[in-house]
């Protein structure tokens, strides 16, 4: 029932800043740029709104509006790599894995944890050979 209700209320705004660039497309002179608070509050809708349905409905150039939004978030349209240390995802404990194969044989692997990662060659050989 409270989606509905806000689905009908973003539907009301949506509407309302379609009447308001409509208002100033008629009342605008000739090259004017859109004004700061229209520019807002279509920034507004695509929290509620994809970027390009709000473009088309308000028809604004969907790069500028998307610009805008990322400014708005904060976000810069570049991008830079960072490094982000993390701990080892696995802890050196003891790790067993046991297989069956389609044809029924079976394999137990015991090691270390840190060791899993050569796993997959061996898995796969496994399976296939099982054939």
């Amino acid at each position: 029932m409270k989606s509905e209700q806000r689905q009908a209320e973003t539907q009301q705004d949506l509407q309302a800043v379609c009447d308001a660039f409509a208002k100033w497309r008629r009342s605008r002179r000739k090259r004017e740029p859109i004004p700061e608070e229209l520019w807002r509050s279509a920034v507004d809708l695509c929290a509620s709104y994809p970027v390009f349905r709000i473009a088309r409905a308000l028809r604004l150039n969907h790069a500028r509006l998307k610009q805008r939004v990322q400014q708005r978030a904060g976000m810069s349209t570049s991008f830079e790599f960072v490094e982000v240390k993390a701990p080892p995802l696995f802890s050196l404990s003891p790790c067993v894995v046991q297989l069956r194969s389609p044809a029924g044989f079976e394999l137990k692997i015991e090691m270390d944890a840190a060791a899993a990662s050569g796993l997959a060659p061996i898995i796969s050989c496994f399976v296939s050979q099982g054939r």
